[in-house]
Formats: structure tokens, sequence, C-alpha cells
């Protein structure tokens, strides 16, 4: 009998003395509030996050031609070079080129392409080029992606 209470006696101080693996650690109970007028300003944009120089072409349309063979070279010194030339007319009034500098928008998405009398805006994305209305908007409906001018060289 003394042997069995002795056995037991340790049976018990053996598992009374293992939690099971329970975790040890203690964990404070502090938080730390966020005001919800917190704004966390995240500082990638285009201009900085996105390898954007390079030449971008595309087909846009035209309201009385065929389309507009579109090229545009995005420089690192903040020049452009504008080669837009209207498919179907004839050739000697179908192609205009514009050469000039090139400003970021203060959200840094947007290029503004200034030439004398009129300014061309795109909004810059990952090998891409969306060209944007008179009031810098994207141009949503049915011929939104003819408005897209694609990477094709860097």
């Amino acid at each position: 009998m003394k042997k069995a209470a002795i056995v037991f006696t340790i049976a018990a101080t053996v598992f009374l003395g293992c939690k099971n693996g329970e975790d040890k650690k203690t964990y404070s109970e502090e938080t730390t509030e966020i005001s919800e007028d917190t704004v966390v300003v995240d500082s990638h944009n285009s201009e900085n996050s996105l390898d954007w120089a390079g030449i971008y072409e595309g087909t846009t349309p035209c309201a009385d031609c065929e389309g507009i063979k579109t090229v545009l070279e995005l420089r690192d010194d903040k020049t452009y070079a504008l080669s837009q030339t209207y498919l179907g007319k004839p050739e000697a009034e179908n192609e205009f080129t514009k050469t000039g500098d090139f400003v970021w928008d203060e959200t840094g998405s947007k290029v503004l392409l200034k030439s004398e009398n009129d300014t061309l805006q795109y909004k810059v994305g990952e090998n891409q080029l969306w060209m944007l209305d008179k009031s810098g908007n994207v141009i949503t409906g049915d011929l939104a992606d003819l408005y897209i001018l694609k990477k094709t060289f860097q």
C-alpha cells in the first residue's frame, strides 16, 4: 500500500507540474489607440516607384479618320517627344510632332505635357499610360481601352 501511495504521489506531482505545453509568456494588455483622424502617408507613387521613362505606343480613336497612331517618349530629364499620325489621311497633313518638357502632378501619378497651345495629361502605370480627358480624368466607356498607350522600349 505504501508503494501505491508513493507512485500515486509521484504521478500526481509530475502531472500537476506539467501544464501540457502551455506558453509561459506573459503578455501586456497595453493597447495603442489610433485616432480616426490619423492619416497614413504612403510616399510611393508612379514618379518614384515605377520605371516610367521609355517609349509608349497605341492607336487612339479619331472622329474623322481610321485612328491616331500615337508614339510618346518620356525621358529621364523630364522632356518628351510626341508623334501623332492620323491614319487614312493624305500624307501631307497626317503627321504631327511635339517636343517639350513635362511635369508631374502633385500626386506623382500623372504627367502633364506642356506645349505652346495645349496641355496633354497621362496617368502613369506599370508599363502603360492612360490618356486623360481635358479635366484630368481617365476616359471611360466602350472605347476606354483604346486610350491606353503600352510601353514598347525602355
